[in-house]
C-alpha cells in the first residue's frame, strides 16, 4: 500500500480534492478528524491544552472548543507550536496505526491522509508520495468567507501564520491546481490516482527476481516512491 499525505495553503480545497481520491478508490483518513476526536476525548490531551492555553479555550459544557482554540493557535505560529507539541504526537501514532489497519486490510492500494499542516509538523516522513493542493488568493478567500471566517484579515493572518504555498510546492511529488472547475479538478486526481498506481506497479516489477535478474531488489529510481528514492 502506498501512503499518500495530502496537504495545501488554507482553504485551498484540500477537502474536497481528498474526497476526489476516495471516489476513485483510495482510503481516506482525516488529521483533522483525529485531532477532534482527541480534543473531545482524550483527558490527557485536554490537561495539556489547559495547560498551555488555560480556561478561556473551554465551551460552556467544559468541553474544548475548538473554534476559541483555532483563533489562537491559527493565528499565531508561538501558539501553534504549543498546541503541535501537546497534540500532534499522538496523531501521528494514530495516522500510523490507521496505515497499518488499512494495509492488514488489504481492500485499498493507495491511503491518502489529509494532513493540513504535513510539512510543518515535520511529518513528511511517514508519507511515499507527498501532494499538495494549491488556489489562487481570490479562491481561498470566497471559501474562507462561505466556510464561516470572518474577514479577509483572519485570512490574512492564518496565511502568514503557515509555510509559504511555494514553498510546499518545491516539497511536492504531484501538485492539483484547484482553481479551475470541479471537473477539471477531478480530471486532476483520477490522473495522479492512476498515476500513483502505477509506482506501484513499477515498484513490485522493479523488485521482481525476473526484473533484476536474481534474488536482490532492483537499484533504478524509476517508479519509486519518496521513500524509496
Amino acid at each position: 500500500m502506498i501512503r499518500v499525505g495530502l496537504t495545501g495553503g488554507c482553504c485551498t480545497g484540500k477537502s474536497t480534492v481528498a474526497e476526489m481520491f476516495s471516489r476513485v478508490g483510495a482510503e481516506v483518513v482525516s488529521a483533522d478528524r483525529i485531532v477532534h476526536r482527541l480534543l473531545r476525548e482524550d483527558e490527557e490531551v485536554k490537561t495539556g491544552v489547559l495547560a498551555a492555553f488555560g480556561e478561556g479555550v473551554l465551551a460552556n459544557d467544559g468541553s474544548i472548543d475548538r473554534g476559541k482554540l483555532a483563533a489562537i493557535v491559527f493565528t499565531d505560529n508561538l501558539s501553534l507550536t504549543r498546541l503541535t507539541a501537546v497534540i500532534h504526537p499522538k496523531v501521528w501514532r494514530e495516522m500510523a496505526r490507521l496505515f497499518e489497519e488499512v494495509e492488514r486490510r488489504g481492500a485499498h492500494e493507495i491511503c491518502v491522509a489529509e494532513v493540513p499542516l504535513l510539512i510543518e509538523e515535520g511529518a513528511i516522513h511517514l508519507y511515499d508520495v507527498v501532494v499538495v493542493v494549491t488556489a489562487g488568493y481570490r479562491n481561498q478567500l470566497a471559501r474562507f468567507l462561505q466556510g464561516g471566517g470572518k474577514s479577509k484579515e483572519d485570512l490574512d493572518r492564518r496565511i502568514a501564520n503557515q509555510m509559504d504555498l511555494a514553498e510546499k510546492v518545491k516539497l511536492a511529488d504531484y501538485v492539483i491546481d484547484n482553481d479551475g472547475s470541479p471537473e477539471q479538478t477531478f480530471a486532476e486526481v483520477k490522473n495522479i490516482y492512476e498515476n500513483i498506481r502505477l509506482r506501484k506497479s513499477r515498484r513490485l516489477y522493479d523488485s521482481s527476481p525476473a526484473a533484476t535478474g536474481g534474488d536482490a531488489p532492483g537499484k533504478t529510481n524509476k517508479g519509486k516512491t519518496r521513500s524509496e528514492r
